[in-house]
């Protein structure tokens, strides 16, 4: 069993909670590696989380515990929840966080995690991920077994998404993320891209695909593959969102070589 926890949350480390969490997880097993993935998501981000796992997971040694901790509605009847599949465990909150993982895994299982031994003694209503979502990552580091950790559910909350459009010849999807340089990651798969389709967002036109920023000149716009394997749209040493006025939500358009769109 690997002997790696990761983090994703929105704690930042200006104020100590990280500190705590870390602190925590040492305690009861002093010889884990924490790895921070993410410790910036903005404040109840759940998307932006979400995303932080899907583009992250798999790179770790199969036993790695991936901690989520972005819970706006920590004290509230919200569950606490562990997820395991083939290779990894996964422990956050049951607000649709862990969305990404119930997609990894076709024979993952979840708990709900309710045994009161696996909270910290002294348990607050505002911070879970230091009374209780660390305590049950670093037990599992230990070797305790998920059904220690109460009882199997099969109802766990995921966020509503909508997949790509297809009408006729042309493709519509949208933003789902910004990353910290401003590209702008849409939700369209390589599979449904030409190379030299025309791409359409906030009015302005790509016109076919580039392999890397550096395949156009500075300042001007590009489309590509992005690593996760979807449609992102950039700007060579700038930053698409302010350039186009685009948010996460926001329409994309994609219309193949000799394609008619119909907007």
């Amino acid at each position: 069993m690997a002997r790696i926890i990761t983090l994703i949350t929105d704690f930042l480390t200006t104020d100590g909670y990280m500190g705590a969490v870390y602190g925590v997880l040492k305690s009861i097993n002093p010889d884990v590696e924490i790895i921070t993935i993410a410790s910036s998501i903005p404040p109840a981000d759940l998307r932006k989380a979400a995303r932080a796992i899907l583009n992250s997971y798999r790179f770790y040694p199969t036993g790695t515990v991936h901690m989520v901790v972005v819970d706006p509605t920590v004290g509230a009847k919200r569950r606490p929840i562990l997820v395991v599949d083939s290779r990894y465990y996964y422990v956050g909150p049951d607000n649709g966080v862990l969305s990404p993982v119930f997609t990894f895994d076709d024979e993952f299982e979840c708990y709900h995690i309710a045994n009161p031994k696996y909270k910290l003694a002294a348990d607050s209503h505002t911070f879970h991920g230091r009374d209780l979502f660390a305590p049950v990552a670093a037990y599992l580091t230990l070797g305790v077994p998920p059904s220690e950790f109460g009882p199997r559910i099969d109802d766990p909350v995921t966020l509503e998404d909508r997949p790509p459009e297809t009408f006729g010849r042309e493709t519509v999807g949208r933003v789902v993320d910004i990353d910290a340089f401003g590209n702008l990651v849409t939700n369209i798969p390589a599979e449904l891209l030409q190379a030299d389709s025309t791409i359409i967002i906030a009015g302005g036109q790509i016109h076919g695909l580039s392999l890397s920023y550096v395949d156009v000149p500075e300042k001007q716009p590009l489309a590509y593959i992005g690593s996760t394997g979807f449609l992102e749209i950039a700007i060579n040493r700038g930053h698409a969102a302010n350039c186009y006025g685009v948010f996460v939500f926001d329409e994309v358009r994609v219309i193949p070589r000799g394609g008619q769109g119909i907007r």
